[in-house]
């Protein structure tokens, strides 16, 4: 009995180990399977923006101009490689033309990499997750760069200037109107399954009211890219652009209702016929009102209405234009409209739900981290600023100076007249006319004149080569202004590229910082916060340097949220200086939103004279503060002295004035300003000593290149910050020392050029008047100072000296 009971027991165990086997075979084969189904719609998903991708590609808007394929790779936060592929092939089969096209697109995602590549690597952020702001900029360069080499290639006409303006403003305009389809959060798969309701609006906020508009708008736009390309597709009389219009309505009228229906059929085949596309805008209304009595009915409905009003419209024609591209678009479509829900309901009645300190805080931390953009809002009105600075100081790098005009005026003359009869008399009487006026004519080239043979013979009427050499001189002369152009502007474009990458990404790092949250101080915001009565509220900090401060809780009377107690114990525990709060109030709960302001205030006064009497001095010196709540002063000395060195030192200060609200790393600023002096034909150079102070929080920083000492007075004690550098302008990279310190209130910053001092060695009696006292008015104190310069001096030099006194706000 024993053995017949092991034996069962046996037999079980056997085919329950079977079972199981079978069962893991089961689960296997499942799982395969369930990885080919999501394969396939990965595949399926790279295909249809691969297709968008090439159509965009290749529609053709104004004066030859495509920039569509460009945005669409600009605005994509996910897909954009099979994209890229598909705007490449795309633009390579238009011919010689598309190959810029297809350039510029692997430029723009190329950057988008590189710009995006931080927060992947250092925040385990996504590839290609930049805000929109920085999609639109990376797109505009994109434009440009197609703009530009039209230029180059076809020479400036009206024709190129036309077709560059609609890339550079087109382009960004586009991408911007496609944004919406990636920046709403609204998915693509939620719309389509019916978890993401585009059609509730009334219930929401304003903000999730204009995400909603604006992905709507966004998918029109697309809609009508999309037709437009394929308005020349045509196989055997039929229209891919009517099969893609009215496929799509088709689609809209079973998911968003009639009315959405209407304005997607319209929209769709706008592009192609404008009284067609009515039709196509009746048959969405009919159908979508019918599929609530049946898909067949909803069909059968919009065919009708279709071909009613084509015929109506067009006659024949249009029956026939519309009829079988939409027995196509049905047969297509029939599958997919037996798995998409129907239309949605606008349910504005649903109770809203109460909400706690946590989620009123989260919600405008949410607001807030998407609407902070300050460096980028900087960089944008710098880069504009910076350009106007540059175009004023700069001279055109195609241009010569006046003795390379003049060595090719005396090369042709001499090359010329070697096989000249007269020439041996002319050189023997020394009236040859090219010679003689040589510096006139090359001033004329320098003014962007063309030489004439009248001008040749000024003096001497009799030369027979007059009008060959003023044809010779121009043709040279515009020969090397080409090789000048190309020689400077291929090398300063890779520089100038590479530099405004660096400006972008640390203007988006610098975004980043102050809108992510300072967890650091929550535990001591919170306990000071709920030491004011708020035993149940939520603080959060918000920023690296500017901080935010947003602070939610229970206070029906917000006579607690407004006390000046919870004020005093939030900058006590940050260390800050709070400014006007805001107050936002929903049933009980109320929240307060607050900024900081400075804590420190500056006087400044400036003192200066030249070197000489009657000259211009060479010395440019300037104090001003930033919107990020920065002070900065900055003296300027231009090699030399005179109008030449004025420009310089005048040329640096603007640039640096313009580009410091950027954010950006003042050592790559003054490589770019370094860059655009060495750009310049004359030979140039300049100083620079720049100071920054944070009034936030009260940290210094001297940046020098090239300049005199400075010094800090703090009671009866002297501080030397000095610097062994080269001023810019000298060497390609650059020789700048920043030197970090820290200011306290009542300190003074002595800035000066180094004709009153280059070290304290050459001016002891420098250090024994600033052991003084100071003087209570700052403007005297500054002249006092340059009047003992100038009666200590030994050398004539221009003389700039900056007071700065430093208070507490």
């Amino acid at each position: 009995m024993d053995k017949l009971t092991d034996s069962n027991n046996q037999t079980a165990e056997r085919r329950g180990g079977l079972k199981a086997f079978f069962l893991q075979i089961k689960e296997s084969i499942k799982s395969l399977c369930d990885g080919a189904r999501e394969d396939g719609r990965m595949l399926l998903f790279d295909l249809m923006l691969f297709s968008v991708g090439f159509l965009l590609s290749r529609c053709h808007l104004i004066m030859g101009a495509r920039p569509l394929g460009l945005a669409f790779v600009a605005v994509l936060p996910t897909g954009v490689w099979p994209a890229l592929g598909g705007v490449v092939i795309g633009s390579l089969s238009l011919g010689l033309e598309g190959i810029i096209f297809a350039s510029s697109a692997v430029i723009i995602t190329l950057l988008r990499a590189i710009v995006s590549a931080p927060d992947r690597r250092f925040e385990g952020g996504e590839l290609f997750s930049e805000s929109v702001m920085l999609r639109l900029s990376i797109s505009v360069l994109g434009g440009f760069v197609v703009s530009v080499y039209e230029v180059l290639m076809l020479k400036l006409s009206e024709a190129t200037l036309l077709f560059g303006l609609v890339m550079i403003i087109v382009t960004p305009l586009a991408t911007f109107a496609l944004s919406g389809l990636f920046s709403t959060g609204i998915s693509l798969k939620g719309l389509i399954s019916g978890s993401d309701n585009i059609l509730k609006s009334k219930s929401d906020d304003r903000d999730e009211r204009y995400n909603k508009i604006f992905f709507q708008i966004s998918a029109l736009t697309l809609i009508f890219f999309v037709g437009l390309s394929l308005k020349n597709v045509n196989i055997v009389g039929i229209s891919f652009s009517y099969i893609f219009s009215a496929t799509i309505t088709l689609l809209a009228a079973k998911r968003f209702g009639g009315l959405r229906a209407m304005a997607v059929g319209f929209i769709s085949s706008l592009s192609v016929s404008g009284t067609l596309s009515v039709s196509f805008a009746l048959a969405g209304l009919c159908s979508g009102v019918m599929f609530s009595f049946g898909g067949g009915y909803a069909i059968i409905a919009g065919g009708v209405a279709l071909c009613a009003f084509s015929a109506y419209s067009s006659g024949l024609n249009g029956l026939l234009s519309t009829l079988p591209e939409y027995a196509v678009a049905c047969a297509l479509t029939l599958p997919l409209l037996k798995k998409i829900p129907e239309q949605e309901t606008d349910s504005s009645t649903e109770e809203e739900p109460t909400e706690t300190a946590e989620d009123m805080v989260g919600t405008m931390a949410l607001a807030y981290q998407n609407r902070y953009t300050g460096s980028l809002d900087s960089l944008e009105a710098a880069l504009t600023n910076l350009s106007k600075v540059i175009n004023e100081h700069t001279k055109p790098t195609s241009k010569l100076s006046k003795e390379e005009y003049r060595d090719i005026i005396i090369g042709v003359a001499e090359n010329r007249c070697i096989g000249c009869a007269d020439g041996m008399l002319c050189a023997k009487e020394d009236i040859r006319p090219s010679i003689k006026n040589a510096d006139k004519l090359a001033g004329m080239l320098c003014e962007g004149k063309k030489i004439t043979a009248q001008d040749l013979n000024t003096d001497t009427e009799f030369c027979h080569m007059a009008k060959l050499l003023s044809e010779e001189i121009n043709r040279e002369a515009g020969r090397k202004e080409q090789e000048s152009y190309l020689l400077t502007g291929t090398t300063g474009a890779a520089e100038e590229y590479e530099l405004i990458s660096g400006l972008i990404s640390r203007a988006r790092a610098n975004d980043n910082s102050e809108r992510a949250v300072d967890n650091s101080m929550t535990p001591t915001l919170t306990d000071a916060f709920h030491n004011c009565g708020f035993k149940n509220g939520t603080i959060r900090a918000f920023g690296e340097r500017r901080k935010h401060f947003i602070l939610a809780g229970e206070d029906e009377s917000g006579v607690k949220i407004s006390s000046f107690e919870l004020r005093k114990s939030i900058e006590k525990a940050a260390d800050v200086r709070l400014g006007t709060p805001e107050y936002f109030r929903r049933g009980k709960m109320v929240l307060m939103e607050c900024d900081i302001r400075p804590r420190y205030k500056v006087s400044v006064a400036t003192a200066a004279m030249p070197g000489k009497a009657n000259e211009v001095s060479g010395d440019t010196a300037i104090s001003f503060e930033t919107k990020n709540d920065c002070f900065y002063s900055l003296i300027s000395d231009g090699m030399g002295s005179g109008t030449v060195a004025k420009q310089t030192s005048s040329f640096a200060a603007d640039f640096i004035k313009n580009a410091m609200d950027i954010g950006a790393a003042k050592e790559t600023l003054i490589l770019m300003l370094n860059h655009n002096i060495r750009a310049r034909r004359e030979e140039c150079s300049a100083t620079i000593d720049l100071f920054e102070l944070d009034l936030l929080n009260g940290n210094g920083v001297f940046l020098k290149s090239g300049a005199a000492p400075s010094y800090i007075k703090r009671d009866s004690s002297i501080f030397r910050i000095r610097s062994q550098t080269a001023p810019i302008g000298l060497l390609r990279s650059i020789d700048t020392e920043k030197i970090s310190v820290e200011i306290r209130r009542g300190d003074y910053i002595f800035m000066m050029s180094d004709g009153i001092a280059d070290s304290a060695e050459d001016a002891p009696w420098l250090l024994l008047l600033l052991g003084e006292p100071p003087k209570k008015n700052l403007t005297e104190y500054a002249e006092y100072i340059l009047n003992e310069a100038k009666k200590n001096s030994r050398v004539q030099d221009d003389m700039s000296i900056t007071v700065i006194r430093v208070e507490e706000a």
